[in-house]
């Protein structure tokens, strides 16, 4: 049919039969150069595997024997040489790989093949008339260390590459590289030594000797082939002379020798150019000094050529960046013990001046040698506190830096290496580096915070076994002979009080960070200060008092019988014993940190042991002295009271838990601090300061911004109407007595009018009705002086006095704030004690009466813990006295009637529900006595248009009342 082909009937074996023997061969030749392309191509593959494979292919091809091998390599080579110049994908590496094998297989073949092609004179002749090559592919063929390759033809080839290396300075530094890396190598320590010789002549003849790469060749081959080197061009032979330091520092930094004697015809490298990386030469001659070993050479060099050369004041900021680029090579490799060499006092400021703002030149140089620092530190831990030592030496570097590099080392050291971290911490502290004793204080300071943070990032390395780990237990040490001991060193210049009391509060934030470890752990710590401190009683710094020492024994005792019971398993509480050790511990530190009432606390903590051991009651000594502990601004004393109430707070008694009502219900006033606070002690300390018998706040002791340990919490407390300076609007507050008994008198008005009272005095009286008084003689002005002067003082007292309200004001509802934390704790635990329903009227009480928001929402929250937890365990308290629980009730709506916030009505309804319901799951019948109060406060809300009772009280009732019925 038109237009459709008729299949062909022969299969393709048959097909092939008929195809004639010249098509066929030139069809064979297609396919052979589509193989040999695709090999070609995959030597530019960025997979190694590939390139590697498409250099056996060629390889395969080429050994193929053929009428036209010889051709065949011929050609391989000079399509492997014009590869090296492509810039595309990974060309270069592989055509390179290649070239060397085929230059390998080549020589290998030539006494088979015509060998006049294949000599290493006419390869280096078609590598430059094809192209520049990297003749390092010619290098790693070994075809040098052929003996059958005539000398002449290295000394070709050598030349080659010389006269390459004259043309530019990048070239010759990667020619020069290129022969560095050869020498270097397995391959390249065979040369014989004629042909050394002979690359000795090429490099002297092309007055390359004396750059910066020939020192690096000169070295390479000092080490293997000494004899090749002539003499006259290097004292001693040896560029790393003494003698030679000048030249040689010249030549590093690029300047050219041309002046003093004609030794190069290239231009020289100006080190002060940008560069991305150092030289290779950098690099061999550090490492050749690493292999001798020699530390005074190696200061040397880096003395005179790096600081003194690379790194001087008056450098260019390229030469310093290439100087700060060769610091980091060097942090890299250096000797463990040249590493404080590299890192000297001046590098170490260098780096922090340049990386202490942004916009320094340096700001990206300095960066690489901090990087290095930390890689070396991540890689070998060991040589970490070498290069911390340098860094600290001039005070607190991550701060001066504004980076993390000290606390990048730390995070990374070991337990091995961490114990050399303390060493250094103790060198530095003992002898801070410092241009005046002005810095000392504020070094020190820096090092005790950095050894706290070395803690706080090893938590978890804390414990090794049952025992602390050794690093730890040398930080403790460490901070108890810089807080309380005189130790055999002296520090110089001598520790100042103030600092000694900055390590002793970072010892007690030590303990702070390991309360939430286990009971074991912190047994530890304390063990190991308080044996330390126990050892020295007689090296104090401020000796002990006999009562002192008596108590403190009393309670070591203590603590050895509770180990033993706990070791024993032989107490009855199991938890409790670990929570009197940790009271015993931290009440001992107390007493060495000389707090006041600390030596009492302890005695009485002692008692109330011994009443436990006997099985008496013994929670309200307890209580009280965690009370005392909250009332501190101490983090650590704060956690230790949490953790151990908690353990604690199923052996709490009504009366120990009436200690915290006091203190909820206290005036948040200066006379009610002084009320509270007469209680416990005349003078105690509490939260910000001490409090004298007047009222008067004491000076502090420590300075609360110096102490990591210190809480400061809600610096200004905001009082209901959002004023800080009116006091609180209970009538018993003393905020509004005046000096004078005027206390609805504005205080200016006062003032103006203590003030005219003093002017008519004076005698102003007596002049004449028309004058204003300001034609006053002198006798008239001296004696209204000391008027004025009495007014003013008054002025000042009542000032002082306004913002001591203020400061005990804060103070009152900080301790609230903490004695609410110690109830949420409680209710968490004990929601089904009956004497928790004790602590309900208290709080909903204080969400009223408080001046702080935040006070009020933490009683309230505490309140609807108590509440959830009794629903949601279903397990509420069944009161013993019905009375008393309708009392409180009773209580609770009586509070509904004097009004408040919308947070205190909630608190109320809550509150009287919750009570309702114990009530009347203890006996239905008392749901009618509660109908009827609710029916009585409804009434009263109903009739009264100026009742300040909330109707979500009734809502709640009704709606529990109805759910309940239904229930039933």
């Amino acid at each position: 049919m038109v237009g459709l082909k008729r299949p062909r009937a022969e299969d393709s074996a048959t097909a092939s039969e008929g195809v004639h023997p010249s098509r066929k061969r030139r069809l064979d030749h297609v396919e052979a150069n589509t193989a040999l392309a695709q090999a070609y191509n995959d030597l530019a593959d960025e997979i190694p595997s590939v390139r590697l494979r498409g250099a056996g292919d060629i390889c395969k091809y080429l050994t193929t024997e053929s009428p036209d091998q010889a051709h065949r390599t011929d050609a391989a080579l000079d399509r492997l040489v014009k590869g090296l110049c492509s810039g595309r994908k990974a060309a270069r590496l592989g055509f390179s790989v290649a070239l060397s094998e085929v230059l390998r297989l080549a020589f290998s073949q030539s006494k088979s093949l015509d060998a006049d092609d294949f000599t290493l004179a006419k390869v280096a002749e078609k590598c430059i008339h094809l192209t520049r090559p990297e003749g390092k592919a010619i290098l790693q063929s070994n075809i040098a260390l052929r003996e059958d390759v005539p000398d002449v033809d290295w000394e070709l080839y050598v030349k080659a590459i010389l006269d390459l290396a004259c043309h530019k300075d990048w070239l010759r530094t990667e020619c020069s590289a290129m022969l560095y890396e050869y020498l270097d190598s397995g391959e390249g320590t065979k040369l014989t030594l004629t042909r050394v010789q002979g690359l000795v002549d090429a490099l002297r003849q092309a007055k390359l000797l004396k750059t910066a790469e020939g020192v690096a060749l000169w070295l390479a081959i000092s080490e293997r082939w000494p004899e090749a080197l002539p003499k006259g061009v290097w004292a001693k032979k040896s560029p790393m002379s003494v003698d030679e330091q000048n030249s040689l520092k010249k030549i590093l930094l690029g300047r050219s020798e041309e002046e003093d004697e004609e030794t190069t015809n290239v231009k020289t490298s100006q080190s002060g150019t940008r560069q991305s990386h150092p030289s290779f030469v950098w690099k061999a001659l550090l490492n050749w000094l690493y292999q001798r070993n020699v530390s005074h050479d190696f200061e040397l060099f880096w003395h005179e050529i790096v600081e003194r050369g690379l790194l001087h004041t008056s450098a260019s900021t390229e030469r310093k960046a290439l100087g700060l680029q060769v610091v980091a090579l060097a942090v890299s490799g250096a000797l463990p013990a040249y590493l404080g060499l590299v890192l000297n006092e001046s590098i170490v400021r260098l780096l922090t001046t340049q990386r202490s703002e942004n916009s320094r030149y340096l700001f990206d140089a300095a960066k690489q040698v901090l990087d290095s620092i930390v890689a070396r530190a991540k890689l070998e831990p060991e040589v970490a506190p070498r290069m911390m030592h340098a860094l600290l030496a001039g005070g607190a570097f991550d701060q001066q830096t504004k980076t993390k590099t000290i606390e990048s080392m730390l995070q990374r050291a070991d337990e091995t290496s961490l114990e050399g971290v303390v060493a250094t911490f103790r060198m530095v502290i003992l002898r801070p580096r410092v241009d005046s004793e002005g810095q000392v204080d504020a070094r020190r300071r820096a090092y005790a915070d950095i050894l706290l943070n070395l803690i706080r990032l090893h938590k978890n390395k804390h414990s090794s076994g049952q025992f602390i780990a050794p690093w730890l237990k040398q930080v403790l040490q460490l901070l108890v002979d810089l807080g309380y001991r005189d130790i055999a060193t002296e520090p110089s210049p001598p520790l100042a009080d103030a600092t000694r009391t900055i390590f002793r509060s970072r010892l007690t934030s030590c303990v702070s960070l390991a309360m939430d470890q286990p009971a074991v752990v912190v047994a530890g710590i304390l063990t190991c200060i308080l044996d330390t401190l126990a050892a020295s009683w007689k090296s104090l710094s401020e000796p002990l008092s006999k009562q002192a020492k008596e108590v403190l024994r009393s309670a070591e005792q203590a603590r050895k019988d509770i180990a033993v019971k706990i070791a024993s398993q032989s107490v009855a509480d199991a938890t409790a014993a670990p929570a009197f050790d940790m009271l015993f511990g931290l009440s001992m530190l107390q007493v060495y940190n000389r707090e006041a009432d600390s030596v009492e606390a302890l005695a009485d903590l002692q008692e109330s042991y011994d009443a436990w051991e006997a099985g008496a009651e013994s929670s309200t000594g307890v209580v009280e002295l965690l009370l005392s502990f909250v009332s501190k601004p101490s983090a650590s004393l704060r956690k230790l009271a949490e953790r151990t109430f908690a353990v604690l707070a199923g052996n709490v008694t009504a009366e120990s838990l009436r200690s915290f009502v006091d203190i909820l219900q206290q005036q948040e006033s200066l006379s009610g601090q002084q009320q509270l606070f007469e209680q416990q002690d005349d003078g105690a300390e509490i939260a910000n300061g001490d409090i004298d018998d007047d009222g008067d706040k004491m000076e502090e002791i420590v300075d609360v911004e110096d102490e990591s340990d210190m809480e400061i919490v809600n610096g200004d407390v905001a009082n209901a109407s959002g004023e800080d300076d009116e006091e609180d609007s209970d009538p018993s507050s003393d905020s509004g007595d005046g000096a004078d008994g005027s206390a609805g008198e504005d205080e200016e008005a006062i003032f103006d009018r203590k003030l005219a009272d003093a002017l008519g005095t004076a005698g102003m009286e007596e002049a004449d009705a028309d004058s204003d008084g300001s034609d006053m003689d002198d006798e008239q002005m001296m004696a209204l002086e000391p008027h004025l002067a009495t007014i003013f003082k008054e002025r000042s007292k009542i000032a002082s006095k306004k913002q001591d309200n203020k400061d005990a004001k804060e103070n009152i509802v900080n301790f609230k704030n903490r004695v609410l934390d110690l109830l949420a704790i409680y209710v968490k635990s004990q929601y089904g004690n009956t004497i928790a329903m004790d602590i309900i009227l208290p709080l909903t009480s204080l969400v009223r009466t408080t001046s702080s928001k935040p006070t009020a929402e933490k009683a309230f929250a505490v309140l609807k813990q108590y509440f959830e937890a009794c629903n949601k365990n279903k397990s509420p308290p069944i009161p013993e006295d019905d009375a008393a629980c309708f009392a409180v009730l009773s209580e609770i709506h009586e509070e509904v009637k004097l009004g408040g916030s919308k947070l205190h009505a909630n608190a109320c309804s809550r509150s009287s529900l919750f009570l309702s319901k114990v009530l009347v799951a203890k006996e239905l019948k008392h749901y009618k006595r509660i109908s009827k109060m609710y029916g009585a406060l409804q009434r009263e809300w109903y009739m009264d248009p100026k009742s300040k009772v909330h109707g979500s009280v009734f809502t709640e009732w009704t709606s529990w009342s109805l759910a309940t019925r239904k229930q039933r």
